[in-house]
């Protein structure tokens, strides 16, 4: 289909133009296509450093309390509290001492040095009582692990808001483990989230505890969590180590989030951005460089096509005409092709010079061989007059005293002459000189032998059953004499003693050319006129000669009466019948 299809020298151009336009079309846009896969994963990269940005603050208050704690675990008066002392001025020594570390930093609501069984040792404000903390998560964490802990969303009963601790271990000298300092950290200092300098006017961040719960939110109001990711996602953060990832959040936009987590994955920092903000622009700016692509490529195809249609194809159009009208015989269709392509103008005038010697060499063919065929019909004549002259000089000699079965072997010649001059006269009636018409040549051969035998038609009729059919020469000779042989012999010895009867002579032909001619009469038989004379054994050597030069198998049937049947093909053939 796709070759039958290329054949039209317009197709060949529309493709080879596809080619050229398209191909780097697609190529294009596949570029495009990366190209903005490779922006949408710097996106996603964007957004982990805007997460590390948006923690700057947090990551900056956790160093610090670190510091603050190590500070005091190096302070005297705070290890001389841990060594047991008891007495007055050392326990106000320790509280100074945490007072002056903490007091300059407001997001700190309280400082406690706690031992390990949970009971507050010192701390910055003496006015507060407080509770023993063995039971909290934090400050197990701190004993089991021997590591800074930090706490989840919590709410201080002796400040009366909502905060986060942060507990470190204190260490002697041999390094055992003496106590904890516990750092409040006031949550509302940590609500100025996401208002670094550098992050994008559309980004959301907002602070988890390692429970997934929200400590603050840069988005503020009563519905937090409406930027959120579902809480599957959320736990996943926490505890699976999702960092980086799209989802929907409660208000049905979709967003990329980024994670940071901070203080060992006790805090995380969650960044979301809506995809639409990020994405949106990228997917126009794509969508509009395949527009532009697209629009280029049916642009060029466009005037391919036309350029195609107006300066190549309308002339070979025009060539091709012009030749298919010269292949039908008219040789003065060659249109004129002024403006255009030079190429296919010198085309078109060689097109017209061979046309004309064409037109000449024609018309000498054609009295050429209008001569050969007046040539060949006065042959044909010539040798049907001639044929005639030998019948009549046989006639004469028949004529002269001879014996009666030299007489009729005369006149056995004379007849098979005139079927010769037969097939000669209707030859040379032809139009074409090769093929006779068998219908109308076979009445006229019946005819002949009737007049030929002697016998009149009311004694011996003669049935003729023949399709219209052409037949050539070199077939025709010999099926002429083959039935002249066949049928003279029923004259002859089918109906002695004035005996009436019928000879039916019948051809059938398929569509394939084979063909059946059968000869049957009525008469006595075979075996009763089968005379033993050498006329009789001649003329049955001629039927049988006749029979295989038409390449045909013969078969004879009777009595009652002769049937002989011939099957061979109208055309010459070395197929077996």
């Amino acid at each position: 289909m796709i070759g039958s299809w290329l054949q039209p020298l317009r197709h060949r151009l529309i493709l080879l133009f596809l080619i050229v336009l398209v191909v780097p079309s697609v190529f294009g846009i596949g570029a495009a296509v990366g190209n903005f896969k490779v922006q949408i994963s710097a996106a996603h990269d964007a957004t982990l450093r805007f997460s590390e940005l948006a923690s700057n603050y947090e990551s900056n208050l956790l160093w610090q309390s670190q510091q603050i704690a190590q500070n005091l675990s190096r302070d005297e008066d705070v290890l001389a509290v841990l060594r047991g002392a008891q007495d007055t001025p050392t326990r106000g020594a320790c509280d100074v001492a945490f007072a002056r570390a903490v007091q300059p930093y407001p997001p700190y609501g309280a400082a406690v040095l706690f031992d390990l069984n949970g009971e507050a040792l010192c701390q910055w404000d003496q006015s507060k009582r407080l509770i023993n903390v063995s039971g909290r998560t934090w400050f197990k964490n701190v004993i089991a692990t021997k590591s800074p802990s930090i706490s989840g969303y919590l709410v201080s009963p002796i400040l009366n808001e909502p905060i986060i601790a942060y507990g470190a271990p204190i260490f002697d000298v041999n390094g055992v483990l003496k106590g904890v300092v516990a750092l409040a950290i006031r949550l509302n200092w940590l609500a100025a989230v996401g208002q670094e300098p550098g992050l994008p006017g559309m980004a959301e961040v907002t602070l988890l505890d390692h429970r997934g719960k929200v400590l603050v939110n840069s988005a503020g109001g009563e519905n937090q969590s409406a930027h959120l990711p579902s809480p599957e996602d959320i736990n996943r953060i926490t505890t699976g180590g999702l960092r980086q990832f799209e989802a929907t959040g409660g208000d049905g936009r979709r967003r990329i989030f980024a994670v940071n987590a901070l203080g060992n994955s006790s805090l995380f920092v969650l960044l979301g951005i809506p995809r639409a903000s990020v994405v949106d622009p990228l997917l126009n700016d794509l969508l509009v460089q395949i527009g532009i692509l697209c629009l280029v490529s049916i642009a060029g195809m466009m005037a391919a096509i036309l350029g195609a249609r107006f300066l190549v194809t309308k002339w070979t159009e025009k060539l091709a005409a012009a030749a298919d009208g010269m292949a039908l015989g008219r040789l003065d269709t060659v249109s004129e092709l002024r403006g255009a392509p030079i190429e296919i103008w010198q085309l078109g005038e060689n097109l017209k010079s061979m046309a004309i010697r064409l037109e000449h060499r024609e018309a000498d063919l054609r009295e050429s061989l209008a001569q050969k065929q007046l040539m060949l019909r006065e042959i044909h004549h010539r040798v049907k007059n001639n044929l005639q002259i030998v019948t009549s000089l046989l006639n004469l000699y028949a004529r002269l005293p001879r014996s009666e079965a030299f007489r009729e072997a005369f006149g056995e010649l004379q007849i098979r002459i005139n079927a010769l001059a037969l097939v000669h006269r209707h030859l040379y009636e032809s139009e074409d000189l090769k093929e006779i018409d068998l219908a109308p040549f076979m009445k006229n051969l019946c005819n002949m032998l009737q007049d030929g035998s002697g016998v009149a038609a009311r004694r011996v009729s003669v049935q003729l059953e023949v399709p219209e059919l052409r037949m050539s020469g070199d077939r025709a000779v010999p099926l002429a004499l083959l039935t002249t042989e066949i049928v003279t012999n029923s004259f002859k010895h089918a109906f002695p003693d004035g005996r009436t009867g019928l000879i039916d002579i019948r051809l059938d032909v398929t569509a394939d050319g084979d063909a059946s001619l059968s000869i049957a009469d009525n008469g006595i038989g075979p075996s009763a006129t089968a005379p033993a004379n050498p006329a009789s054994t001649m003329g049955t050597t001629l039927i049988a000669a006749f029979a295989k030069q038409l390449g045909g198998k013969m078969t004879v049937a009777g009595p009652p009466g002769t049937t002989t049947v011939i099957h061979f093909h109208t055309l010459a053939t070395n197929r077996p019948i």
